[in-house]
């Protein structure tokens, strides 16, 4: 392997393992936080994780021995519901610095060199209509369609 290679190489695999390294230090970080929300009448309180698993629910007061069956199971359905959501967004807060990465991985592997951009130049400056290398996936006049 040529160095110049090499050393694309060499920089990809560092930017991988320090990519690897923040999604686990997010992971972690992640897996200590809770959200908390509250019932409008702030007699009854949730603690979810990150993972929308339930730490804690709490009742303040003895208000909730007055609601009906079925209204305290909505009320806490409700709060379920709510805990879910904001430990969904701040989960997402959370990751989305990190997206694109792939892509942008992906394009350095086969699209990021400078021998692949020449390459793209010298075959545009060729055959401007296209030509030989262009449109990979693209029929050309009189191909059969069963031919795949």
């Amino acid at each position: 392997m040529s160095s110049g290679y090499q050393e694309q190489l060499d920089q990809i695999m560092g930017q991988l393992a320090e990519h690897s390294n923040r999604l686990l230090e997010t992971q972690q970080r992640l897996a200590k936080e809770t959200v908390k929300v509250t019932s409008k009448d702030r007699s009854i309180t949730v603690v979810m994780g990150t993972q929308a698993n339930v730490r804690e629910i709490k009742f303040h007061d003895d208000t909730y021995r007055s609601k009906a069956p079925a209204e305290l199971g909505r009320v806490l359905v409700e709060l379920l519901e709510r805990a879910r959501a904001e430990a969904a967004e701040k989960v997402n807060a959370a990751v989305a610095p990190m997206a694109g990465f792939g892509e942008e991985l992906r394009g350095s592997l086969i699209g990021g060199t400078d021998q692949h951009r020449m390459m793209n130049e010298v075959r545009q400056q060729m055959w401007p209509q296209g030509g030989p290398g262009a449109g990979h996936g693209r029929r050309t006049a009189g191909e059969d369609e069963g031919d795949d």
